[in-house]
C-alpha cells in the first residue's frame, strides 16, 4: 500500500520539521510514504475567505496530485475537514465529483492511522514524564490520540480544564490578531500553571499560534503530537541499535 502525506501548505512553510518527523517515523514502521512535490494548499485558506474559484481551482489540484495513492494522510485535522467536506461540496456537481467523494474516502489524519495501525506497537516508545494533551475544536480524533499516548511507556497525560478553540481558527489569527490572542489567553494559563515541561497538540495551525505565546509566558515547549511519536521512536531505535565490538 502507497501511503501519500498532504503535508498542509501551514508545515510546509513554517515546520518543514513536521514533514520530515512522519516521514521518520513512517520509514520506523516499514511503510511506503511519500510525500507528492507537486502538492500545494489544499485550499482551505482560499475557502475560509470566501474565494470560491481559487478554492475550486485548488481542490482539482489536490485530486490530480492525490489521485494515484492507496490512501492520503495528513498532520493537520483542518486540511482534512477540507478534503473530506469542503472538496466534496465544491466539485458536487462537477465532471470531478465522483472522484472528490473517492479521495474523501481514502483519507485520514496522521495520528488516526496511527491509532489504527498494529505496527505502531512494536516499537515498544518510551517517555519519562507528564504531558498536556490540547485538542483542537477541528480535532475529532482525541480520544484516539489519547489512547496513542497511552502507549507509550512513563507517559503521564495532564488533564486540561480549558479545551476550546484557542483563536487560530485560520484567517482569524492573521485578521483579528488580538481577539485571537484573548481565545489563547486561558489556555496559555492553564498550561503554565500545569507545570508541565511538554504539550502536545494536533494541529499545525494551533501550534504556530500557541508556541509563541507559551514562550513569552515561560509556559512548556509544545510540538505536534506527531514530532513526539517521532523524536521518542527516534530515542528508542538509537537505544536499540546494535554497537560494534
Amino acid at each position: 500500500m502507497t501511503i501519500a502525506l498532504l503535508a498542509s501548505c501551514l508545515a510546509q512553510a513554517f515546520r518543514p520539521g513536521l514533514t520530515e518527523s512522519i516521514r521518520k517515523l513512517g520509514s520506523s514502521l516499514g511503510l511506503d510514504l511519500v510525500v507528492p512535490k507537486a502538492q500545494t494548499c489544499c485550499g482551505l485558506t482560499a475557502w475560509d475567505a470566501g474565494q470560491l474559484g481559487a478554492a475550486r481551482a485548488a481542490a482539482r489540484r489536490t485530486l490530480h496530485t492525490f489521485a494515484s495513492y492507496d490512501s492520503v494522510v495528513t498532520p493537520s485535522p483542518a486540511c482534512l475537514r477540507m478534503v473530506q467536506e469542503h472538496i466534496p461540496a465544491l466539485l458536487d456537481g462537477q465532471p470531478e465529483a465522483a472522484e472528490a467523494q473517492e479521495l474523501a474516502a481514502r483519507s485520514t489524519t496522521w495520528l488516526n492511522f496511527l491509532v489504527n495501525y498494529d505496527g505502531i506497537g512494536q516499537l515498544r516508545l518510551t517517555y519519562d514524564g507528564q504531558i498536556a494533551l490540547f485538542t483542537p475544536c477541528t480535532d475529532a480524533d482525541g480520544d484516539g490520540v489519547r489512547r496513542l499516548l497511552t502507549n507509550v511507556a512513563g507517559v503521564s497525560l495532564v488533564p486540561m480544564t480549558m479545551q476550546w478553540c484557542c483563536g487560530w481558527g485560520n484567517n482569524l489569527a492573521w485578521r483579528h490578531p488580538h481577539v485571537s490572542e484573548a481565545m489563547a489567553g486561558p489556555i496559555i494559563t492553564d498550561l503554565v500553571m500545569g507545570r508541565t515541561r511538554l504539550a502536545l497538540t494536533t494541529d499545525i495551525g494551533c501550534l504556530l499560534h500557541l508556541e509563541p505565546l507559551l514562550v513569552s509566558a515561560g509556559g512548556p515547549r509544545i510540538l505536534h503530537v506527531a514530532e513526539f511519536l517521532a523524536l521518542v521512536a527516534e530515542a528508542h531505535l538509537v537505544t536499540e541499535a546494535p554497537t560494534n565490538s
